[in-house]
């Protein structure tokens, strides 16, 4: 069974395929390891091997909750604020790990075997695109710096809010590993109306003098305006000719073309 775990992580099918059980019986022999002190459930259907130098009845955490994620919530990837944090768009830390999958959960939040998740649910098509990086020896799903950023402008609560969003831009702008071309790609297979309408209006504020983003961003302008920060209640004031209701400020430096 530890062979055929990933870092610990065993679910019912693969210990059926390596016990040669069917899956009732499968699960039946977990729930006795279980029983014995060897495995911890993480949730149905999904358990951490314990070394065998564990003290029975101590908490038992996963080494990686990003591989814990992998398992626990496919198909998914893991982004915003964890991926930002991955490839070094914020300093801020966040005490949960964030997923976006297009499995059936119903809450947003998870706890397991120590570690606490957000779950952002999606359509299974949105999951595609994300890129594996290595996570000690196995591979997982994280959406890439623009993917990110793309994500945060579709739906700032990924990221922690607008304003980290903004934070996050930023940063990638500063970043050697910036490609504006591949931002503006990203944004045409992944974003949305409000997304266009946000990057538009960040890139005014952030990169003046990078006009690409802000052209792309108003050639693909939808009607109807969108809050700057749909967390935000208050309307904010109206910027047409992006059809955005500003409700928060991310910078103290304001657009120079007029409203």
């Amino acid at each position: 069974m530890a062979r055929a775990s990933n870092s610990g992580i065993l679910s019912v099918a693969k210990a059926a395929a390596a016990l040669r059980l069917d899956r009732r019986q499968a699960a039946l022999k977990l729930a006795g390891f279980v029983r014995r002190g060897w495995l911890v459930r993480a949730r149905r259907g999904l358990y951490l091997l314990l070394p065998l130098e564990a003290e029975p009845g101590n908490p038992s955490v996963a080494e990686d909750p990003w591989i814990l994620a992998r398992e626990a919530f496919a198909p998914c990837y893991i982004g915003g604020w964890s991926a930002a944090e991955h490839w070094g768009l914020t300093e801020q830390l966040f005490r949960s790990t964030l997923v976006v999958t297009g499995a059936s959960v119903r809450a947003k939040t998870a706890q397991l075997l120590g570690h606490e998740f957000r779950l952002f649910r999606v359509p299974r098509s949105r999951i595609d695109g994300a890129v594996l990086v290595w996570r000690g020896s196995e591979r997982v799903a994280v959406s890439d710096r623009e993917r990110t950023i793309v994500d945060g402008l579709r739906q700032p609560a990924l990221c922690g809010g607008l304003r980290h969003v903004a934070q996050m831009m930023s940063a990638y702008g500063e970043a050697k590993e910036r490609d504006f071309d591949k931002l503006i790609a990203t944004a045409k297979k992944h974003g949305s109306g409000a997304a266009w309408k946000r990057l538009g209006y960040l890139a005014e504020v952030l990169w003046p003098d990078e006009t690409r983003l802000a052209e792309a961003a108003r050639r693909r302008m939808t009607k109807g305006n969108a809050r700057l920060d749909p967390a935000i209640k208050r309307p904010g004031r109206l910027l047409r000719r992006w059809g955005i209701l500003v409700n928060v400020t991310v910078s103290g430096d304001e657009p120079k073309a007029r409203a």
